[in-house]
C-alpha cells in the first residue's frame, strides 16, 4: 500500500515539474514600481492584476507584486458601478481606492487605507480596459499598528497584462 501512495506522489511530483511554467515565458506581466520616502522599490517577482468583476455595483482592480527586498506592494482601483474609465481615483470615506506596502511578512505593514489616520492614495489611470491598465500613484501610507509612522509614496506607475475574474 505505501508502494502505491509513493508511486502516485512520485507521479505527481513528475507531472508537476514538467508543466510548470517554461523559462521563458515566465516572466512579469508589466511593470509596477514606486518610490518610498525616496527609495525606489521595483516588483519583479509575482506581479499580478487581477479585475474582479464580481460584486453587485462595482468592480474593482487589484494590481499586486514583490521586490526584490520582498516587499508586497499593492494598489486597489474600486470602479463604482462597473464602468472601466481612465481618470483620477482617490482614497475617501466611500471609496477604497489605497496604496499598500509591507516591509516583512505580518510586519510593517503600511497602508493609504483610512483617511481618519492621515492615509492618502492617489491613482490615476490613463487606460484601463479588461485586459490592460496603466497609470500612475502617490499617497501617504500609514503603519497599521503605530498611526504616528508615515511614509510618503512617490513616483508610483504601473503597466500591467490584466485578468478579468467574472
Amino acid at each position: 500500500m505505501k508502494l502505491n501512495h509513493l508511486a502516485l506522489a512520485l507521479g505527481l511530483l513528475v507531472t508537476g515539474l514538467f508543466s510548470s511554467c517554461k523559462k521563458e515565458t515566465d516572466v512579469p506581466a508589466g511593470t509596477f514600481s514606486l518610490k518610498i520616502n525616496d527609495t525606489l522599490y521595483t516588483v519583479n517577482k509575482q506581479l499580478t492584476a487581477t479585475l474582479h468583476d464580481t460584486a453587485r455595483t462595482g468592480s474593482f482592480l487589484v494590481i499586486s507584486g514583490l521586490t526584490a527586498q520582498n516587499n508586497m506592494v499593492t494598489v486597489n482601483v474600486i470602479f463604482p458601478d462597473k464602468q472601466l474609465k481612465p481618470g483620477t481615483y482617490i482614497l475617501s470615506n466611500e471609496t477604497l481606492n489605497s496604496i499598500a506596502w509591507t516591509q516583512r511578512l505580518y510586519t510593517g505593514i503600511y497602508s493609504a487605507d483610512d483617511t481618519g489616520k492621515g492615509g492618502e492614495a492617489v491613482i490615476k489611470l490613463e487606460t484601463i480596459s479588461e485586459t490592460k491598465a496603466k497609470g500612475t500613484f502617490s499617497g501617504v501610507i500609514v503603519n497599521d499598528e503605530d498611526p504616528a509612522l508615515k511614509k510618503t509614496v512617490t513616483e508610483g506607475k504601473f503597466e500591467v497584462s490584466v485578468l478579468a475574474l467574472k
